[in-house]
């Protein structure tokens, strides 16, 4: 009955995200502190413009109450330190509008030595170190991007990856790994994070071609309601599986994928001047062109791909990315001893 009381008691201090968390209790947060090589004061961050400081012992006491096991550690850390990154804005992804989620990408050896899920329901695993990885980002989001209360959520609708949206790519693949579009080596593990929508569900099981997958891809990216249309400062991440693969790499490279979407994901501007997805008399900052066709990306870098799923579905995903999170953050992984 103590821990249960305990666990309340986190309710009853807003230590939570809605879920039972594990108590924070000292010798548990000491443990994640040496797994993750932190001293409690070190200051592992800061996010100057809200005046807040994140120590190891904040960072630690979040992977405790995320459930994270201790074997986790060095991947915590590279996860830790790409969220305190400047260039992830994390106060902004947790105050905006758009309601957007800390994502985790995990990518290189360490997907197998730790155990991701990586296959079946790889948007959505709910095997343990998916989900407690992907909440620990959500957590420290939570507790540290919103300066502990001083700051509100203010998504409008939000969407479930909030809790824990951790994603993880097969550890072999066609085309180069994930981190390498961050220039990172081939050869190395990574955690990357990016402020993310949630996925968009890219369905074709009648295609005969890579063109038809990545003509399909490319419509999902450029619908109408994108929020990447207004500022084009975010970017996609296309999750591609097997069997949708199969097909794209035998006709096209990353690089050429690439290429193909970013001129193919584009609509007439009158056409979205005409839906009132941008104004009539739109501010010069906007660059927009009246008679052009208009792309939700200013360059085809802001377009990346993960190569996750199960074989036997005809599926792949787009997962917009927040506008204001115009940096990817993407950290090397220290090796197994």
């Amino acid at each position: 009955m103590e821990v249960y009381d305990d666990i309340e008691r986190c309710f009853d201090s807003g230590w939570s995200d809605g879920l039972p968390v594990i108590p924070p209790y000292g010798s548990l947060v000491e443990t994640m502190l040496k797994a993750c090589g932190w001293s409690a004061t070190e200051l592992v961050g800061r996010i100057e413009k809200q005046h807040i400081e994140i120590r190891g012992e904040h960072l630690a006491a979040a992977a405790v109450m995320a459930g994270c096991k201790p074997e986790y550690g060095r991947f915590l850390r590279a996860v830790g330190e790409a969220l305190v990154d400047p260039a992830l804005n994390l106060s902004g992804c947790e105050v905006t509008t758009g309601g957007v989620s800390t994502t985790v990408i995990a990518s290189g050896p360490v997907v197998e030595e730790l155990g991701f899920e990586h296959s079946a329901n790889a948007l959505g695993a709910n095997n343990r170190v998916n989900a407690t990885i992907g909440r620990f980002a959500q957590l420290v989001r939570l507790f540290c991007g919103r300066a502990g209360g001083v700051l509100q959520a203010h998504g409008t609708v939000g969407h479930p990856g909030r809790l824990s949206f951790c994603i993880a790519e097969h550890p072999e693949t066609i085309w180069p790994s994930f981190h390498t579009q961050f220039e990172l080596p081939a050869e190395a593990s990574a955690a990357t994070i990016m402020c993310t929508e949630g996925p968009i569900s890219v369905n074709n099981h009648y295609a005969e071609t890579g063109e038809q997958i990545l003509r399909t891809i490319s419509d999902a990216i450029a619908h109408f309601g994108t929020t990447n249309f207004y500022y084009r400062s975010g970017g996609y991440l296309i999750v591609i599986a097997p069997d949708h693969m199969e097909l794209v790499q035998s006709a096209f490279t990353r690089e050429e994928a690439q290429r193909f979407i970013f001129e193919h994901a584009a609509r007439p501007t009158h056409d979205l001047i005409g839906v009132g997805r941008i104004a009539r008399d739109p501010a010069a900052m906007w660059e927009v062109r009246p008679g052009e066709m208009r792309r939700p990306v200013r360059s085809e870098s802001q377009l990346s791909f993960v190569e996750a799923g199960k074989e036997g579905g005809k599926f792949s995903a787009v997962i917009p990315r927040w506008t204001a999170n115009i940096e990817v953050v993407s950290k090397a992984v220290t090796p197994a001893n």
